[in-house]
């Protein structure tokens, strides 16, 4: 698959040199790093741009020495500042990803028509380690992943390189893509739009980069969930106000909440009519196996009781504003 990259700023025709693209337009600068071209505009709010590129190329000289999961390992041993209960749970996740990325592309009928439809082109947005990137790329569609941390590129370029699966890569943010316009059947993005600095941004430019009729399929984690925030495992973060949340959070964790902003059913409603999308649905998702490996056996009862009941009309729309997890589908309109 050969990308068709324009100017995340304003849109314009690239230049491409030996090692960067050069925007004639604006007079933006955008270096090809370890074979991965940057497009950001603003940096990972974790880690400023020179320390994420020191991390990716020590992460890319252990790479070829390690297969990926020695690689997730490797990563969290040189990211002293996460609690190592989070990063055993980060790992797992990591390795799981893939079998969760295969369980979400089958999820919704109008996602998986479009994922099997010849010539799909697929972007993952906020691809981390490529788990639902590799689920795509298995099906023998040319996908492409994005994220603002270069560093987790070179994580998911390993584990689809391990198995031998192609895909293109990309740093640069969500809400300044640097591809035409039209240019993907399906985009998906895995529990993103909390992460992002301007979710309705994030929204349109998916809407901007989507071929007509195609799908923007997005799943997220509900503010007001009666269940622990999956972050960093806290009872009722979500009914705090956002500063109260986040101080709290400090104080029972010790690290930043600053960056992670969830919506509500109500939220992400009013989120969606502020976007060029018209044909949307808010819908509950079915867990896979992958998803509840590392659950207790509590929860893991809890989980089967939705499945039992989140179909029953009542408990549809109650499991909508209390459940865990909300799955996004928007089409976009044919012209």
């Amino acid at each position: 698959m050969e990308a068709e990259y324009c100017c995340p700023r304003c849109k314009g025709t690239l230049t491409s040199l030996t090692d960067s693209y050069h925007c004639p337009a604006c007079r933006a600068h955008y270096p090809i790093i370890l074979g991965i071209p940057d497009f950001r505009v603003f940096p990972d709010p974790y880690i400023d741009i020179v320390e994420d590129r020191r991390k990716a190329e020590r992460i890319f000289e252990r790479a070829s020495v390690s297969d990926f999961s020695t690689l997730v390992d490797y990563y969290w041993s040189i990211t002293p500042d996460t609690p190592s209960e989070m990063a055993r749970r980060f790992s797992a996740q990591a390795v799981n990803a893939v079998e969760r990325g295969r369980h979400l592309l089958n999820v919704h009928s109008t996602v998986k028509a479009k994922l099997e439809e010849p010539d799909a082109r697929v972007l993952d947005l906020g691809t981390r380690t490529g788990g639902l990137l590799m689920a795509a790329a298995e099906r023998g569609r040319k996908t492409i992943g994005i994220d603002i941390a270069f560093r987790w590129l070179i994580i998911a370029r390993k584990r689809l390189e391990d198995a031998n699966l192609p895909a293109m890569f990309a740093c640069c943010c969500a809400e300044f893509l640097p591809f035409r316009n039209e240019t993907f059947t399906l985009v998906v993005a895995e529990n993103l739009l909390e992460h992002t600095a301007r979710q309705q941004q994030s929204i349109e430019e998916a809407h901007r980069v989507l071929k007509p009729d195609g799908v923007f399929f997005a799943t997220t984690w509900n503010r007001l969930t009666l269940a622990p925030e999956p972050h960093v495992r806290l009872w009722g973060i979500g009914w705090l106000p956002r500063k109260l949340a986040k101080r709290y959070v400090k104080f029972r964790k010790g690290v930043s909440y600053d960056y992670v902003r969830l919506l509500s059913l109500f939220e992400l409603r009013h989120l969606l009519r502020c976007t060029l999308f018209r044909r949307c649905e808010i819908l509950l998702p079915t867990f896979s196996e992958a998803e509840l490996a590392n659950i207790s056996s509590a929860q893991r009862l809890a989980v089967e009781l939705y499945h039992r009941i989140k179909d029953w009309p009542l408990f549809r729309e109650l499991l909508r504003i209390f459940g865990p997890v909300l799955h996004l589908v928007c089409v976009r309109e044919p012209r």
